[in-house]
């Protein structure tokens, strides 16, 4: 006659004291990104994918360093949003471990990577209207006009998780986690889906600015 035994379940990972991102580096990093992103968009020229190339380059006036200054503050802005994500995700965690913790995560990495995507067709633009080959110029800027899909899903998977996550364990009011919850629900809704982008970086500062520690 054989025993079986049955394994116990595997444990969340518990959060060592200390180790939990102070809530002023949290709002600090957040601020960093919401000081970055307003800048890049006041930056940024207003396209659609219909515009005239030949038009497209002669009103360009970025230059080489101005483009590749935006460059460096889009990759700053990526990774400052990989680690308030990491940060929040510890936090989350550290109160319950819930699997969309980890999909909140997920969300502010597939952010970070959609807004480098942002920065690599925008430089290829630059080098494309320098080259005057105005076949070049339509396809880089259809490129550049239309790659708003990925941040649907940063956007979904980022404030959907928070809300969900912190709608059961209580770290943020029931009213922001329902806020949340719906603001990224409305991404992928067309037009509709620049709301939640226009909103997610004060989001990331009110987030980080509420959510409890204890």
């Amino acid at each position: 006659m054989t025993a079986t035994t049955q394994s116990a379940p595997r444990p969340g990972p518990v959060a060592v004291p200390g180790s939990l991102p102070s809530r002023r580096l949290h709002v600090l990093l957040g601020c960093l990104y919401l000081v970055l992103f307003g800048a890049l968009l006041a930056s940024g020229g207003d396209r659609s994918p219909a515009d005239d190339p030949t038009k497209l380059i002669a009103g360009y006036t970025l230059g080489d360093v101005t483009v590749q200054l935006m460059t460096y503050a889009t990759m700053i802005a990526a990774a400052l949003l990989i680690f308030y994500g990491a940060g929040l995700r510890l936090v989350l965690s550290s109160r319950t471990h819930r699997w969309t913790a980890d999909a909140a995560f997920i969300g502010f990495v597939t952010m970070a990577w959609t807004i480098a995507g942002f920065a690599v067709t925008s430089l290829a633009l630059h080098h494309a209207v320098a080259s005057g080959d105005s076949h070049v110029v339509r396809a880089i800027n259809i490129l550049d006009t239309t790659n708003f899909p990925p941040a649907m899903i940063g956007l979904m998977c980022a404030m959907i998780g928070v809300g969900v996550t912190t709608l059961a364990d209580g770290a943020l009011p029931k009213w922001m986690a329902w806020g949340s919850i719906v603001v990224g629900a409305m991404a992928p809704l067309g037009p509709g889906g620049f709301v939640p982008f226009m909103l997610f970086p004060l989001w990331v500062v009110a987030v980080a600015a509420i959510v409890r520690r204890d």
